[in-house]
């Protein structure tokens, strides 16, 4: 007689964080939302910016039981350093995931956000924000936090979550 696996449970928006990763990351949820601040000091490696975001990151996936994560894509700019940067902050994300046996995050594509939240692809920080702004009735902390919520509802809409 086979055994039958347990349902998992259904996923629910309170399940769902939000990143806009960056030294200034953008998170949302339906339990916070804000931006943390991982802005490294003068000497490399001075705060321990990576285990900052790393630690941040679990304690807050741990106390809120989140299942699923949602975040911008990288993508090539004239920035290398940003880039770069991004690219670090995408691999402790994939770290933390894995260390707590989460799926892979959900990568959305820059444009494709910008163009669900403004109905234009190329939309700036200040459309995005204006944007947030008219849709939510507040004014987010910064773009980072308006980037996070549009992540948040971009994903929960996709997958028509309740």
């Amino acid at each position: 007689m086979k055994k039958e696996k347990p349902k998992a449970e259904e996923l629910r928006r309170e399940h769902i964080l939000a990143l806009d990763v960056a030294t200034l990351c953008g998170y949302y949820s339906v339990h916070e939302s804000g931006t943390w601040n991982f802005t490294e000091g003068k000497h490399r490696n001075d705060n321990k910016q990576h285990l900052a975001l790393k630690n941040t990151l679990t304690d807050f996936i741990v106390k809120y039981g989140i299942r699923r994560i949602v975040t911008e894509n990288v993508s090539v700019n004239k920035h290398f350093f940003d880039m770069r940067k991004l690219s670090e902050f995408r691999g402790v994300l994939l770290c933390v995931c894995d260390e707590l046996d989460l799926p892979e995050p959900e990568f959305i594509n820059p444009k494709a956000l910008k163009k669900f939240a403004t109905g234009n692809g190329n939309a700036g920080k200040q459309e995005m924000v204006q944007a947030y702004v008219q849709r939510f009735g507040r004014q987010p902390l910064d773009d980072n936090e308006a980037d996070a919520a549009w992540l948040y509802h971009y994903y929960i809409s996709k997958y028509r979550i309740n």
